[in-house]
């Protein structure tokens, strides 16, 4: 008589091969073995099913983005020279994330690719689960007291007002938290590799990627301040990068600031120091700075700039008959209309009282004689005043120069005696 068992034990229909099979074996490994490129990023493993992934899950993420922080710099140091040692093989204890959150401790072997095929770069990372051979819990269900002191860190980060970013040697973001992702107005995943630089506002990007390249390359501290793009508003950055590793830089920490209303209220400050509280427009000292800079690059133009040294005709009158009120809104109207009959390059700035000046770079004799006239035109017509019309006229003196030496000092000089040179005109038609 036949034995049934042997019928059931030889089931065609159990094929060992199956995918099925294959996971129900796989799930009872105690051991993972995952191999990972130079860069750092998981290129295949036997199963990540023991950290509660799906198979293939995280195949492509960058093996950072599973280890506790605390971890990192030894992680990506062995990384590191796994990738150039040959026959390196060297053992470690990480803690790693399981897909529910909790953290499990594991002891790893760390190995030069090579040795398994020679074909192969990077490194392969056999790993162990040792949770519960470490530190059991006192009670079933709860968590270790190594692990549970593991995770103040992260508890720390995320309770930090300042962002936190830590990277491999290849500047590959591999940890972030909660405040960073907030300033970038990212999530955690978007931040991680490169995606926190594409936040970062095109006209700063490659000088940040620069800044935090070269603390990998010069092993020393380095700072940045960028703008950060997000949707309508942008926002103001401070990084500072530490390196990371001593002999051999294995990546970097980055703490990030966020200083928008500081640079506001610095940029407010700034604004006053350089401009008419008035008027609005730049005052002497801006004045000087640009007129100095547009100086220095006639050095590299073949061109010209312009003086034009503007004093108002009867001015005082106003001030005696309607006060200083009237005055004032006078003066606030010709820095309007000074604007509108100049270019929008050049420069309108108050030096103080009634006297104005006007830089224009790029301009010749014929053009700053042309736009003397037209600033003169412009203050002719009368100006309303507290329901009454008010008329006052300007005198405009200037001088061009060509040299990229020239004194601040004297061209404003040279301008002023042109000036005075047409108000006596003036007053000579006028009597």
């Amino acid at each position: 008589m036949d034995d049934p068992d042997a019928t059931d034990r030889g089931d065609p229909t159990l094929d060992p091969t199956d995918p099925a099979v294959r996971r129900a074996l796989d799930s009872m490994a105690t051991e993972l073995v995952l191999l990972i490129s130079a860069r750092g990023e998981v290129v295949s493993s036997n199963r990540l099913v023991n950290l509660g992934y799906a198979e293939d899950e995280q195949v492509g993420s960058h093996i950072g983005q599973h280890l506790h922080p605390d971890d990192l710099p030894r992680v990506f140091d062995l990384i590191e020279r796994a990738r150039a040692t040959a026959g390196l093989q060297e053992r470690i204890t990480v803690r790693a994330r399981h897909a529910d959150g909790s953290w499990r401790r594991f002891s790893c072997e760390v190995l030069d690719a090579a040795l398994a095929h020679p074909d192969l770069e990077g490194a392969i990372i056999r790993a162990r689960d040792i949770t519960d051979d470490v530190a059991p819990a006192s009670t079933p269900g709860e968590a270790s007291p190594d692990l549970a002191e593991d995770s103040r860190f992260l508890s720390l980060a995320e309770l930090v007002p300042l962002g936190i970013l830590s990277a491999d040697a290849r500047g590959w973001v591999v940890f972030t938290n909660q405040a960073a992702c907030r300033l970038f107005d990212l999530t955690t995943e978007q931040v991680q590799g490169s995606g926190w630089l594409r936040a970062i506002h095109d006209e700063d990007r490659d000088e940040v990627a620069a800044t935090a390249a070269e603390v990998i390359q010069a092993g020393e501290p380095r700072e940045a301040v960028f703008r950060v793009a997000t949707g309508l508003f942008v926002r103001w950055a401070h990084a500072r990068f530490e390196p990371l590793g001593d002999d051999r830089r294995t990546g970097w920490i980055a703490t990030l600031d966020d200083i928008t209303d500081r640079q506001r209220a610095e940029s407010q400050l700034a604004h006053l120091a350089t401009h008419d509280s008035l008027t609005k427009l730049p005052n002497r000292s801006l004045l000087e700075d640009r007129l100095r800079r547009a100086a220095a690059r006639l050095r590299r133009d073949d061109s010209s700039l312009a003086v034009l040294f503007v004093d108002l005709d009867g001015f005082k009158a106003v001030n005696d008959t309607h006060g200083h009120a009237a005055g004032d809104r006078v003066l606030v109207e010709v820095a309007r209309r000074l604007r509108h009959a100049v270019r929008d390059v050049d420069t309108v700035a108050r030096l103080g009282g009634d006297e104005f000046v006007v830089v224009g770079e790029d301009m010749g004799e014929d053009e700053a004689a042309e736009v003397a006239e037209r600033i003169e035109a412009s203050l002719e017509p009368a100006m309303i005043v507290g329901g009454a019309p008010v008329r006052v006229g300007g005198s405009v003196g200037w001088v061009t120069s060509s040299d990229p030496d020239a004194d601040v000092t004297d061209l404003l000089g040279r301008a002023d005696q042109a000036m005075y040179r047409v108000k006596r005109e003036h007053r000579a038609h006028a009597g």
